[in-house]
């Protein structure tokens, strides 16, 4: 019988393979030869690649796909591009290295003293050089890229864990202050490897020290006015693990799109989510209300009074930037909330429209989604390429230009996933109190016995204007549980950047959550949204947390109140923070879109606490 290679499993069998980079891969499979192919060898991406070594996973991938894009001779990915970029390997980091006379001593020092080293030492040559001739022939804004060694993996993400920074780059610019500035922040980039973040990172998943490559990028984008930005960006899935209606299939692929630059669609804040064979299904249905609590009314892009990376308000510029987009009402329409249905939405004029009390402007996409059946069917075709090129899931980070109708490819990369969960054995639940329960957005997974919940009120976190009060407690309660694993059950996102969305505790505060609960509370503005692909689910993914977003009131969703008010709990540091102690455990069904939270006991607090 024929082995199969990677890439031609059924999704099942393919979640289930093994996930721990090149050494994983079959010998002769679709993934070996992914991990195989070398970027210097191709004689059209060499010239771009400065130095010898590697280039690092985010460069590798990025132009391996770019390969398989134009290898494909596909006609609708003809407009599939990336912008103008150098690549530097990492034998300059080596040589950055050999100028630092006690590198195991520096590794232990504060940041700051890290930073300072490594700005004190000096580039090669070649790469001066070769980063003055790219400036010379781009002045629009530019990113320098961390691009590292072990961030060419399938199990490992390290998304957030380096370093990337925006430069405006104008051509009005003294060019000494320009090439200073980007010479700078590549051994900023380089002194990253060795911050904490970074090393936590690496010793927490077993892992040696890492080897930076550079990726020097224009910003994908276009002066408007004051302002520099594409039309749109997001990040794209070529596999959707957790669904939110049986409708779609993993294997339809899904993007998570923005109004702006891209930065916001990796960060657990506003974005419309495209299912790329439905995409005018929403995953917060059509309740006007609730479109309205979901949808992006801040963007970013770089300013040119400011001269650096801002975020704006579509309320308040939308008159500026209107006369830039003849396509503008097809992204943005005006909320009113005028009658008791929870509100309406009407269309923006394309020559502009009074607002008048109690109306807003807000990015639905609506019109978009209707109107762009092009777009979305080269993204599908996009990202099945890459997952056939790849032999495993892909994801990709983009920009999309209507006008031109053309796609910046600014990252490509496997897509991480998880060995395959055990399904969930439906628990007899007669003598059993489910207290959560979930009906969308669950892959299969089992977590039995778990010995607290740490339970965030969503009445006195509402109250709250500390919120960063209330992460940091949490953060406490995980460092006091000592690795016992609890489930965390909070209001609205969970790591949001925007603490009115949810408790914004970091990743590194919840190293024993077993299970992140969001329960969202539409009138109190928490709404709980999978931000799949964001740098805070990418971790969740790897260290295998599970997640239920449980909606109060909704059909098939159980928030039992009565429990967390009546059980006895201990309080936390914070006010808002309860822990109950007992047993807990955890079911989760992603073929059917259940999940359960049942409480079996429930034990007199710690008094500790």
């Amino acid at each position: 019988m024929k082995s199969r290679e990677m890439g031609n499993e059924s999704p099942k069998e393919r979640q289930s393979a093994p996930t721990d980079d090149p050494s994983f891969a079959e010998p002769g499979s679709v993934t070996a030869k992914y991990f195989q192919w070398d970027p210097q060898e191709d004689g059209e991406f060499a010239p771009l690649i400065v130095g010898k070594g590697s280039i690092g996973g985010k460069g590798r991938s990025l132009l391996f796909s770019m390969a398989k894009v134009r290898e494909s001779g596909e006609e609708t990915l003809k407009s599939v591009v990336f912008p103008p970029s150098l690549f530097i390997a990492t034998d300059s980091f080596d040589q950055v290295l050999s100028q630092i006379e006690d590198l195991e001593t520096l590794k232990k020092a504060p940041p700051e003293e890290i930073e300072k080293t490594f700005l004190a030492t000096t580039l090669p040559k070649e790469v001066v050089d070769a980063v003055a001739a790219f400036l010379r022939k781009v002045s629009d804004p530019i990113i320098v890229r961390s691009s590292s060694v072990l961030e060419d993996s399938l199990k490992y993400s390290f998304a957030g864990k380096y370093l990337s920074t925006f430069e405006f780059n104008g051509a009005d610019t003294p060019f000494d202050e320009r090439l200073d500035r980007v010479l700078r922040d590549i051994r900023q980039i380089y002194a990253r490897t060795f911050f904490p973040v970074a090393t936590a990172y690496r010793k927490k998943h077993g892992l040696g020290d890492d080897k930076m490559g550079i990726i020097i990028m224009r910003v994908a984008g276009k002066w408007r006015g004051r302002y520099y930005y594409p039309t749109m960006a997001g990040v794209g899935f070529s596999r959707y693990y957790r669904r939110w209606t049986t409708r779609i299939r993993a294997e339809d692929g899904i993007i998570r799109l923005v109004f702006g630059m891209g930065t916001t669609s990796t960060k657990r804040g506003y974005a419309r989510s495209f299912a790329l064979t439905l995409p005018c299904l929403r995953p917060e249905g059509q309740n006007p209300f609730n479109i309205m609590r979901h949808a992006q009314e801040h963007f970013q892009v770089i300013d040119r009074e400011r001269r650096e990376l801002v975020t704006v308000d579509v309320k308040q510029i939308w008159k500026d930037i209107l006369p830039y987009h003849s396509c503008f009402p097809d992204y943005a329409q005006i909320y009113s909330a005028e009658d008791d249905e929870g509100g309406y939405f009407s269309p923006m004029s394309r020559r502009g429209n009074l607002i008048g009390q109690g109306q807003k402007i807000c990015f639905t996409f609506e019109e978009f989604a209707c109107r762009s059946g092009h777009f979305f069917d080269r993204m599908k075709r996009l990202l099945n390429l890459l997952d056939r090129s790849m032999g495993v899931p892909a994801d990709v980070e983009f920009a999309y230009h209507p006008t031109e109708d053309l796609v910046e490819v600014v990252q490509a990369r496997p897509l991480w996933f998880a060995e395959k969960m055990p399904d969930m054995k439906a628990p007899d639940l007669k003598p059993r109190r489910v207290v959560l329960k979930a009906a969308r957005m669950v892959t299969h997974g089992v977590k039995e016995n778990l010995p607290y919940i740490v339970y965030v009120d969503h009445h006195v976190y509402a109250q709250e204007t500390r919120f960063h009060d209330v992460a940091r407690g949490i953060g406490a309660v995980n460092d006091a549980l000592r690795g016992k694993n609890y489930i965390l059950v909070a209001p609205g996102r969970v790591g949001s950047s925007n603490p009115l969305l949810g408790v914004p505790v970091q990743y590194d505060e919840l190293t024993g959550c077993s299970c992140i609960v969001e329960v969202g509370f539409p009138k109190e503005g928490y709404m709980p949204e999978l931000s799949f692909g964001t740098h805070f689910f990418t971790d969740l993914e790897i260290d295998g947390i599970l997640y239920m977003p449980v909606y109060e009131a909704s059909k098939g969703n159980v928030f039992d109140e009565a429990f967390f008010d009546a059980s006895p709990y201990a309080l936390g540091p914070h006010a808002a923070i309860r822990i109950y102690s007992g047993s807990f455990s955890v079911y989760t069904d992603g073929d059917k879109n259940i999940g359960l939270v049942i409480a079996d006991r429930v034990d007199e607090p710690d008094s500790e606490w």
